[in-house]
């Protein structure tokens, strides 16, 4: 199997709408040990036995894996006795599940699923699942595999061949009010973890047998992976973007709890109008821009489809093929800087 790569999105979504484009890179990860690391939830330590043990059952994540963009890290012992930290803003947090089936529109969480909408064009019936799977649900849900905090749970699917709603489902949170800019944010963090019963991505192999007469093998290549990818995308409301495109490898990485950890200077800055080419941003010209929302869906390894390499040669007749990638989440969060 390949190791997992990361991507950097020039990903997703023009404007953060439910329909966009990109670009994009990878590497390889250098190497990390092995060993327990701290977690990012301080353990208090006490002299009595009892504690001892009820600490060192604790969440805590081994060494984390760099990646040119952000480290993986895996989790051991999810959700128990994990609490809310300093210097941080929870998008969606659950602790200790202290929280049990909370309303994510409370939360100002909402999402969407185009594959219930029946346009023959977007060739939904080929996908594996019925398509209430693929439904934005309003509340989370306790998950037993760690320690039935809540999570949000969603197969995200992806185009493979056509940009008219490439993602075709996802959910964003609107945080304008809490009035974050893109300079308060030191790292993004994501818990989360691949759930393989329901995540089905085409082989690399079989995409360029089934698109053989309209791309050259090196497109194939250049779009993906078949890994998981999943983008977050920071949105100012108007015209300004941050973004991440995160690579998790499912066939070593399924069913496992993860910690993606994310810093905010590896995070592609851009302003974009309409669908006109981005244009790079510094962190200093974006420092004082208040973040409206932040966007999750699937994506391939470079943020695109294979529309724009097929060319004049498109169709309706192009067939379409999809990433469907099953996912909990855990905890997105931001650590501030101050």
């Amino acid at each position: 199997m390949q190791s997992l790569k990361p991507c950097l999105l020039p990903f997703l979504v023009a404007g953060l709408t439910a329909c966009g484009g990109g670009g994009g890179g990878d590497s390889k990860p250098t190497p990390a040990s092995t060993a327990p690391v701290a977690s990012s939830t301080p353990v208090v330590s006490s002299p009595s036995a009892t504690s001892s043990v009820a600490a060192e059952n604790n969440e805590k994540t081994l060494a984390a894996t760099p990646y040119t963009n952000y480290s993986v890290a895996e989790i051991q012992n999810c959700g128990i006795g994990i609490g809310a930290q300093t210097k941080t803003f929870a998008i969606f947090p659950d602790y200790n599940a202290g929280m049990q089936n909370q309303s994510l529109t409370s939360l100002n969480i909402t999402g969407w699923n185009h594959t219930t909408n029946g346009k023959a064009e977007d060739k939904w019936g080929t996908l594996k699942q019925p398509t209430a799977t693929y439904n934005f649900n309003t509340s989370a849900k306790t998950n037993d595999t760690c320690n039935n905090v809540d999570t949000i749970n969603m197969v995200l699917v992806k185009k493979i061949a056509d940009w008219d709603h490439q993602h075709a489902n996802g959910f964003e949170r609107n945080i304008v009010a809490h009035g974050y800019k893109f300079g308060d944010i030191e790292n993004i963090v994501v818990d989360l973890k691949v759930n393989s019963a329901k995540t089905s991505i085409p082989s690399i192999e079989s995409l360029k047998t089934t698109y053989a007469d309209y791309v050259d093998a090196s497109a194939i290549g250049d779009l993906d992976e078949g890994k998981v990818n999943i983008d977050l995308t920071l949105f100012d409301g108007i015209n300004l973007f941050g973004k991440i495109n995160l690579q998790l490898d499912q066939a070593t990485q399924a069913d496992k709890w993860v910690r993606v950890t994310i810093p905010m200077n590896k995070v592609y800055l851009y302003q974009q109008i309409n669908y006109d080419p981005r244009t790079t941003k510094t962190p200093a010209e974006m420092s004082n821009v208040v973040i409206q929302r932040i966007t999750v869906v699937g994506e391939t390894k470079n943020g695109s489809v294979l529309r724009g390499p097929i060319g004049n040669k498109w169709t309706t007749a192009v067939p379409e093929t999809f990433k469907e990638m099953d996912i909990s989440f855990k905890k997105i969060e931001f650590q501030l800087n101050k």
